[in-house]
């Protein structure tokens, strides 16, 4: 039920899902109800808010603060035991390869898994992430991913009950205790991710992926600044893990 709870309440506050409520009850008051200045306030608020995170600029300052606080692992070779490598999502279609199957952002993941394996051969892959009524688990998915690039299934261990980052920590800090390991997920995800394994006793080596705010030595063209849903999507993926890092203070981890 928390769990629930937890995704419910971080969906609805995310930008377009708060604008599209605030603009809900806008036009309510304003076709039902006398209150004609607070509807036209509330559709304002919902249009700013929605074009607001929809620039560039706010979902690069919003994403980078996140991005840049783990440095990237440059040099792959780390002597590794482990490469822990945190759920993403993914849908189960047969009728897909495996690559497919499994959205960028875990696909993102994978490929630094890959980079990193190949420098530690000698490594063991952990890969987690429970299915959410899928007819297969994340963990699984991403198990198949491996064995389609060859590692073998001796050199993966599935964790295919973990909902979320702090199970995901609280199980591979078991694993790893005593071992050198490298973490991987998406780079705005690594400072919630790595508060989680401290709690739990372990320093994983933070490799991040997936990066969102990337520096350009030129000058982007004016275009660039149009609102968009990538920019709305990037500005989400920093809120949600602002809302995540807000949560562990809250609750002490």
């Amino acid at each position: 039920m928390e769990f629930l709870i937890k995704k419910w309440v971080g969906g609805l506050l995310m930008p377009l899902s708060f604008s599209l409520l605030l603009l809900f009850i806008s036009l309510l008051l304003l076709f039902f109800s006398q209150r004609q200045k607070l509807a036209k306030f509330l559709a304002l608020f919902s249009f700013t808010i929605l074009c607001g995170f929809s620039l560039l600029p706010s979902a690069y300052h919003l994403t980078k603060p996140l991005e840049r606080q783990y440095p990237p692992l440059l040099i792959a070779e780390q002597s590794l035991d482990y490469i822990l490598v945190l759920g993403s999502s993914g849908i189960h279609d047969q009728n897909l390869p495996i690559t497919g199957q499994l959205s960028a952002t875990a696909l993102s993941r994978f490929s630094e898994v890959l980079r990193l394996y190949y420098a530690n051969p000698n490594a063991t892959i952990v890969v987690s992430g429970s299915g959410f009524g899928d007819s297969k688990s994340h963990a699984q998915l991403l198990q198949q991913l491996a064995i389609a690039f060859n590692i073998p299934t001796q050199k993966i261990i599935r964790l295919d009950n973990t909902k979320d980052t702090n199970q995901e920590a609280q199980q591979m800090s078991v694993i790893i205790e005593g071992k050198k390991a490298a973490l991987v997920t998406s780079a705005t995800h690594m400072p919630r991710a790595m508060k989680l394994f401290k709690h739990y006793q372990q320093l994983p080596i933070a490799a991040p992926a997936m990066y969102l705010a990337k520096e350009n030595a030129f000058t982007l063209p004016s275009y660039a600044y149009i609102p968009s849903a990538y920019q709305l999507y990037k500005s989400q993926v920093a809120l949600h893990e602002y809302l995540g890092l807000l949560q562990q203070w809250i609750t002490g981890k």
